[in-house]
Order: C-alpha cells, then sequence, then structure tokens
C-alpha cells in the first residue's frame, strides 16, 4: 500500500474509531453517570478527539490543513469543545524544505529562484496549507514569493474525494451538518488556492474598489513573475496586530480597530466583496498609518439581495424588531421549516436579550468565559420552549456566504477583543454603519419596503375621525350636536397632538443615526402635525 493510499485509510479508520467511540459514551457509558459527570466525559472526549484531529491534519498536510482550518470555524455546526483544538490549524503550520519550493520555479521558469531573485533568504517567511513564502529582491526591490507546493494539486484531487464521502457519513448517520453546502464551499475554495490566478486578480480587484480611500492599501504585483504556481508582491514593511500595543482601559478608540471595522463594512456592504480571511497575519498596519491587506486567496462576493437582507437583520437587531429579524432569516433561506415562526422569534428574543446584558456587565471582552456566557441558561431555554439542541442545529441551514461571514467575524472578534478588550466590536461599528450603510443606496430600499406600511400605520387616525374628515372633504357632512361635535374636536386635537410627538421623536431618532432623508420627512410631517394642532385648537376655543 503506497503513501498515497495511506492518506485515505488514515481518515476513514479516525472516523470509524471516532464514532466507535462515540456510541460507547453517548450509550453506554452515560447509563451509568450522573448528568455532571456524563457532561465532564463528554467535554474530555472532544477536547481528545480535536487534539487528534490536529494532529492528523499536521501529519497529513496539505488540503488536510485546508480542510482543519474550515472545520475550526464551523462553530454553528460543531461542538467548540472540539473546534478550539483546532486553531492551531490557522496559524503554526510547520514548513517545508526550500528545495521543495525550488522545483516549482526550476519546472515553470527554467532556472532556480536564486538565478530569478539576489538576496533570497531560503528560510520560509510565511507557510500556509497549500502555499509557501519566501523572501528576495527584484530588481532591487524587496519582494514577497508565493509559490504552491509541488504535487500539491494531485493530492488535494484525491483528498477532497476522501473528504466528500465522510462528510456525507457525518451528514447521514451521525448529525445533520449540511453536506451539500459544505462540500460545495469546501470545493470552490481549495480549487480557488490551487491557482494562484485567482488570488492575482482578487488582489487587483480590491486594490481598484479601495483605489479613492487613502486608508487602505494593497500590495503591487509583479506581473511578469505571476503564474498558475506563483505569486509575486511588493513586501510591505509593517506591524501584524500582535505587534501592536493594546490600548489601556479607558482611552480614546483604538485608531487601527477603527480602520478594520470599517474596511469590512465598506467590502460587505459597499462593494459586495470581501477578503474572507482577516487573521492576524493577513493584516499589516504600514507606517503611513494605511491598513495593508496580504493574502487573496480566500475571498467571498454576496449578492445585492443578501445584502440587502443582512442590512435588514441588523437593523432588526438595533430596533430590537425580532419579528423583522426572523422574517429576515426565513427570507435568506438561513432556518428550515422545522423551526416554527413563534419558537424563532423566541429564540432571537432571547439571544438579542442576553447579549444585551453580557455587553452592558462586561468590562473586559477578551477571553471571555463560560461564567459569562452561561451555556447551560441556554440549554434550559431551550427546554422550557420545547426546542432541542439537536432540532436546531438541524434547522440552521446558512448560504455558503454567510459561512465565510462567520468566519471573518469570530476572525474579528478576535482582533477586537485584542486592539481593545475594554469595549465590544459595536462600539466600533455603529459609526461606520450608520455613515456608509444607512446614508447609501440601501436606504431607499429599506425606506420603500417598510417606510410605506410605517407611514400608513401612523396615519391611521380612529375610524370616527376619518370619517368626519372624509364627509368634510365632500360636503356631506351634516352638523352634529354641539356635545358630538365637542368630542370630534376633542379626538382630531389628540391626534394631531400624538402624530406630531411621533413624528418629532423619529426625527430626533433617525438625526442621531446620520439618516438625513427620514429625518427631514419626520421633522417636516411634525411640523404640520403641529400646525394643524394649533389650528384645532384655535378652532376649539373658538366654539368653546
Amino acid at each position: 500500500m503506497n503513501s498515497k493510499q495511506n492518506r485515505s485509510v488514515s481518515i476513514y479508520f479516525f472516523v470509524i474509531i471516532t464514532w466507535f467511540e462515540y456510541l460507547y459514551l453517548t450509550k453506554i457509558k452515560r447509563k451509568f453517570k450522573n448528568e455532571t459527570n456524563y457532561e465532564s466525559a463528554r467535554i474530555e472526549f472532544l477536547k481528545r478527539k480535536g487534539k487528534e484531529t490536529k494532529n492528523l491534519f499536521f501529519q497529513l498536510g496539505g488540503v488536510y490543513i485546508k480542510i482543519g482550518q474550515f472545520i475550526s470555524n464551523l462553530f454553528h455546526v460543531l461542538p467548540e469543545e472540539f473546534l478550539w483544538e483546532l486553531q492551531d490549524l490557522q496559524d503554526k503550520i510547520p514548513p517545508r524544505e526550500f528545495e521543495e519550493i525550488n522545483k516549482r520555479w526550476i519546472t515553470d521558469y527554467g532556472k532556480p529562484m536564486v538565478e530569478i531573485f539576489s538576496n533570497l533568504d531560503t528560510a520560509a517567511y510565511a507557510s500556509a496549507s497549500t502555499a509557501q513564502v519566501h523572501i528576495g529582491y527584484y530588481h532591487d526591490k524587496k519582494v514577497a514569493i508565493k509559490t504552491l507546493y509541488p504535487g500539491i494539486e494531485e493530492d488535494a484531487i484525491r483528498d477532497l474525494k476522501t473528504i466528500s464521502r465522510v462528510i456525507w457519513i457525518i451528514d447521514r448517520f451521525v448529525f445533520k451538518i449540511s453536506a451539500k453546502e459544505v462540500n460545495e464551499q469546501l470545493h470552490s475554495m481549495i480549487r480557488a488556492e490551487l491557482d494562484l490566478r485567482s488570488e492575482l486578480k482578487n488582489l487587483k480587484y480590491t486594490k481598484q474598489l479601495f483605489a479613492l480611500e487613502k486608508d487602505f492599501y494593497c500590495p503591487n504585483p509583479i506581473d511578469e513573475l505571476c503564474n498558475k504556481h506563483t505569486l509575486v508582491t511588493e513586501f510591505v514593511e509593517g506591524k501584524k496586530i500582535y505587534e501592536l500595543i493594546a490600548l489601556e482601559p479607558h482611552t480614546k478608540k483604538n485608531p487601527h480597530l477603527e480602520k478594520l471595522v470599517r474596511a469590512y463594512i465598506l467590502m460587505i456592504f459597499e462593494y459586495r466583496f470581501f477578503h474572507a480571511d482577516p487573521h492576524p497575519g493577513n493584516l499589516i498596519f504600514m507606517e503611513t498609518g494605511e491598513l495593508c491587506f496580504i493574502d487573496f486567496g480566500a475571498v467571498q462576493s454576496i449578492s445585492e439581495e443578501e445584502t440587502r437582507i443582512l442590512e435588514r437583520i441588523l437593523i432588526g437587531a438595533m430596533r430590537k424588531d425580532y419579528h423583522l429579524i426572523t422574517e429576515s432569516l426565513f427570507e435568506l433561506g438561513a432556518v428550515t421549516e422545522t423551526l416554527s415562526k413563534e419558537e424563532l422569534i423566541q429564540i432571537v428574543k432571547y439571544s438579542l436579550e442576553k447579549l444585551n446584558r453580557i455587553l452592558e456587565s462586561t468590562d473586559h471582552f477578551r477571553n471571555i468565559g463560560l461564567d459569562t456566557l452561561r451555556p447551560k441558561e441556554d440549554l434550559r431555554f431551550l427546554k422550557e420552549i420545547q426546542v432541542s439542541l439537536k432540532r436546531l442545529l438541524s434547522s440552521l441551514k446558512l448560504p455558503p456566504n454567510f459561512l465565510s461571514l462567520h468566519r471573518v467575524l469570530a476572525l474579528l472578534l478576535g482582533n477586537s477583543s485584542y486592539l481593545d478588550p475594554t469595549r465590544s466590536m459595536i462600539d466600533y461599528a455603529e459609526k461606520p454603519f450608520s455613515q456608509i450603510v444607512l446614508k447609501g443606496s440601501s436606504l431607499k430600499k429599506l425606506w420603500k419596503d417598510e417606510g410605506e406600511e410605517f407611514i400608513t400605520s401612523l396615519f391611521s387616525l380612529p375610524k370616527e375621525l376619518n370619517e368626519f374628515l372624509y364627509k368634510w372633504n365632500r360636503g356631506e357632512f351634516q352638523t352634529p350636536d354641539s356635545s358630538r361635535m365637542e368630542e370630534l374636536r376633542l379626538k382630531e386635537i389628540f391626534t394631531f397632538g400624538a402624530l406630531g410627538s411621533i413624528f418629532f421623536f423619529f426625527g430626533m431618532y433617525y438625526s442621531e443615526k446620520f439618516w438625513k432623508e427620514p429625518s427631514i420627512l419626520f421633522y417636516i410631517l411634525s411640523g404640520l402635525s403641529f400646525w394643524s394642532l394649533a389650528k384645532s385648537s384655535l378652532s376649539y376655543w373658538k366654539q368653546k
């Protein structure tokens, strides 16, 4: 049996052994343990399996490391005790020998790297799952040289077939993990990363998008040295996130974090094309103050419709409009019909209220522990509304783009908790979200979708007053007795007063949120209502 076959056999053997151990734990040992001891044993099992999975993927290397990176962000699908053990796959990948990398250059260019680059450092500057980076000089300019590992393409095809079968088995016989969607995104991601021409295209496109933004930078590529297997760009000097000094408590907001959050709000909501791997190694803060993005192997586009729905979800969260969030989640297809609308509304309400409690009671957001998150509260809540955790997880079906967004959010939260542990990322996102999203073209769509219905409901006058105004306008009104007339006048005064107050309140609300158009409209409506109030009051006073 050759080494290529051994790779697949190792995976199948590991999966089968893990499955039997899981059955033994849940079907046999559970019967002889109380709830507390069983929970401890379950957590210990998940942690141990996480470490074994990490070690196996490091041993097999190549695509398996990339798969491990992908799996390590599926917190909405897999247990977190298992996933935390896989985080080393993100940035602790052992490098390969330089001679392996040099073979690729000899094959592609007919000469070794030392004949192309001067002062070439044969020690790897960075190593990833499918490629390795070295530093050298080209025409007296310092450059970063990214090269795919030789033979990685053939290994990837074989490994992806194995992983696809394993995912299908888990989805079919263990628990639902949206196998089709996970497989599709995994294949798409690996294919893109095995063709560095795609990364070059992504780099140039992102550079074009940020052309008018002075705070952001993308390295310039050396086109004549870029092909399917190699990508050479200028080397950007600067500091990585963990080389920066974190803020002391009770100081001003971190300008580095402000730029990072603003960049992603621009990419997601304005450009609808985002860098999907913002781990600390891919973010460089230059001495000139600009934020530089590197490594464009993982990018993702998002449709206009998906962006609109995401806006509605976030606006619903800001308003505490649980119905809007629920309807948007169903519209997005993120939740299946196995969960009813009423159940989801309760879950959304509980989740947002708990998030607000955590934000209000927490003054340090780095390494938030279980004593703050209190997962047992969540299980008790699900039990109260008669929704099992298994049914909840099986009902989630995020679109592929939102799996990438999930990874982006997780990495941004990690970066945020380091750069400014005393503030939540929401503190940094509120202002750019209001400026970029709520003042943009999306506002007109939001206004069209929700504003008309909202205005209509506000203009719903009491039935008697509505009939009175309608008949008065048509000249059909018959003068009622004085007591009836007085009652109608009072209702009219009350209605215009209430409308004026409501319109003025929303004018102030939208003004604070930088929503210029609706704030002006509400102020105008407020003025008209108060003018009508004054007119009605004067008429009533004269009548009296």
